[in-house]
């Protein structure tokens, strides 16, 4: 039974192999308190995506339990799992997974045709579904001239990024997860930017997960873990996207 101390993730002797191969993830226990802002590092091939895909039920452990915001997510179906995760995570994916045949705001507003407790959330804080996209978008910098019914395959990969994390953002889900969502800034906009979604996850409460390749980002979160010192598993066998 959860608790508002149980913490929001608890990893508990995880392993995970793709197939029939060798685990590439192997960790013996990991918790993430409520509201904590944690950033995980590690080279490409540590497992940091596959670590994410593991907690948002993507994927499930060969061996293990992942327990996330008070539910067993590695017990549960895949139906279940995937409204678990429309439901309750916010998630950033590496390569975007944005639908090149919607605008932007039609790919923010995404998740809350799969979420009733997200919509309702949205607009509890702008009169319209649309409204509460474009507000989440001009935060991160989309401005005006970005919005008008343009399609996210006219849009540098940094915009694209952005895109991708307003949908995680809307509705302020409890957690979000972020797989390396600043690869393609400069040092500058890079730190601005992890500010920003930062702050809009305080305002929400939304405990995060954020996992990059640059140590330098570090400094902005509350604790920060290296995938080679929890992995106890080869990091040659490792896959960083899912």
């Amino acid at each position: 039974m959860a608790t508002p101390d149980s913490p929001a993730i608890r990893l508990a002797r995880i392993e995970f192999a793709y197939g029939d191969g060798v685990p590439v993830v192997d960790i013996a226990e990991l918790e993430v308190a409520r509201g904590e802002r944690l950033f995980v590092e590690g080279p490409s091939g540590s497992g940091k995506s596959t670590l994410l895909c593991l907690v948002a039920g993507i994927l499930t452990p060969t061996a293990g339990t992942v327990d996330v915001l008070g539910e067993a997510v590695s017990a549960l179906g895949a139906a279940a799992r995937d409204r678990f995760r429309a439901e309750k995570i916010g998630f950033v994916f590496q390569m975007f997974n944005l639908l090149p045949y919607l605008s932007l705001v039609d790919n923010v507003v995404l998740p809350c045709h799969f979420s009733r407790a997200r919509a309702a959330v949205a607009l509890q804080n702008s009169a319209t579904l649309r409204d509460e996209a474009v507000r989440l978008l001009e935060r991160l910098g989309l401005g005006a001239s970005a919005l008008g019914g343009r399609r996210v395959t006219e849009l540098s990969i940094g915009q694209q990024q952005r895109v991708a994390v307003a949908r995680a953002l809307i509705g302020r889900p409890p957690l979000v997860m972020a797989d390396e969502p600043t690869s393609a800034m400069d040092s500058t906009a890079r730190f601005a930017f992890v500010e920003l979604l930062l702050e809009e996850c305080a305002i929400a409460g939304s405990t995060v997960v954020f996992v990059s390749h640059d140590p330098s980002l570090a400094a902005s979160f509350e604790r920060s873990v290296s995938m080679t010192e929890i992995n106890a598993a080869p990091t040659e066998g490792a896959v960083d996207a899912v």
